[in-house]
């Protein structure tokens, strides 16, 4: 199994933690990978609003290819996207934030690359205290939008500010929960979910996107012409 796991914070704290102790509840063979990237230590870009990115030809931000790209391919590459992003504020951080604004473009009223329909993606956030749901319903708009096919949301109350503060029975949370939910992500055929299906069916019913290339992508890929997206 080959996951890419996307931190919004650059420090191993209780989010890393956790994603962490869910790798190693999964079991390992000679094809498992694990590949992590930390913001905004690995994509610093905010984005300036310059919309090339949804009227170019090839829908990526002109202003950050060389942070973007590696991420993308890697999530592209993965059965697996794991998002994960302490509470800041009552949402994201803003360097996750930052980094979801880069992949408006991919969502299914533009360009969307449609083989994320037969991926899973498992969002995870931390709070000393409240701001969980928000956080996961940030993280859970893009990944739908983006059409994964599966999505796995959970938080957990750390109830401390740093890692070495956690309490040895929130430990033991972390570690029985990352368990279970680390069986629910035992390899299987993954198919698009309802809500999915009903993105890509309206935005069919727009014309294929928004801008001309979105358009123009869209009938590339043949989705105008009654070719599934998903097969």
């Amino acid at each position: 199994m080959k996951i890419t796991a996307i931190y919004g914070t650059s420090h191993t704290g209780s989010t890393v933690l956790l994603a962490r102790i869910l790798m190693q509840s999964l079991p390992q063979d000679n094809s498992s990978t694990f590949l992590e990237f930390f913001l905004p230590q690995d994509f610093s870009h905010f984005c300036s609003g310059c919309c090339a990115c949804f009227e170019a030809s090839e829908p990526l931000c002109q202003q950050a290819p060389a942070q973007l790209k590696p991420i993308l391919q890697a999530i592209d590459a993965s059965d697996v996207i794991l998002l994960a992003s302490p509470v800041y504020a009552y949402h994201v951080t803003g360097a996750m934030k930052s980094f979801l604004d880069h992949l408006g473009n991919r969502w299914i009223v533009h360009r969307p690359n449609s083989k994320l329909a037969h991926k899973t993606a498992v969002l995870l956030a931390t709070a000393a205290g409240s701001g969980i749901r928000q956080t996961l319903r940030d993280m859970k708009d893009s990944v739908n939008w983006w059409g994964v096919g599966r999505v796995y949301p959970y938080g957990i109350r750390s109830m401390a500010l740093k890692a070495a503060e956690l309490s040895e029975s929130r430990k033991e949370k972390m570690r029985r929960d990352m368990q279970r939910l680390a069986r629910r992500l035992q390899p299987a055929p993954v198919e698009p979910r309802c809500g999915v299906r009903m993105r890509y069916w309206l935005s069919r019913k727009m014309g294929g996107g928004l801008t001309a290339s979105d358009h123009a992508y869209w009938k590339t890929q043949g989705w105008m012409d009654g070719k599934s997206p998903w097969k």
